[in-house]
């Protein structure tokens, strides 16, 4: 298909590859990775890192579909955290942030993920 030239997704325009980073996450609030991408369209989530930075706080990282926890990634102190591959797309529902929110204030985590968006 015209269009389609990355190896990772091939049928999928290059237009529509997604990514998102947050800021350092340091408390327990809720912050965005990668926009509502509008109605009809959804993310597709491809891969999602987190890393934790700070020398002492451990926690855990709620990735949400929304406000809806759909997985929870692990992110020790001192480097911490988790690369996580999905080799089948996690789908988000129609016009809806992909999120992350820590369960410990006080450590100072980083959130990344790519994807895609689709219908």
């Amino acid at each position: 298909l015209p269009g389609n030239e990355g190896p990772a997704l091939p049928f999928v325009p290059v237009a529509n590859y997604l990514s998102g980073v947050t800021a350092a996450i340091t408390d327990t609030t809720t912050t965005s990775v990668i926009a509502a991408q509008g109605a009809g369209y959804s993310i597709h989530v491809t891969t999602i890192v987190v890393a934790n930075s700070h020398a002492t706080v451990s926690t855990i990282v709620e990735i949400k579909d929304g406000t809806t926890v759909i997985m929870r990634v692990p992110a020790a102190a001192v480097n911490g955290g988790a690369v996580v591959d999905l080799p089948i797309p996690l789908r988000l529902t129609a016009n809806t942030a992909l999120q992350a929110a820590c369960l410990t204030t006080g450590s100072n985590v980083y959130g990344s993920a790519v994807g895609y968006k689709g219908a």
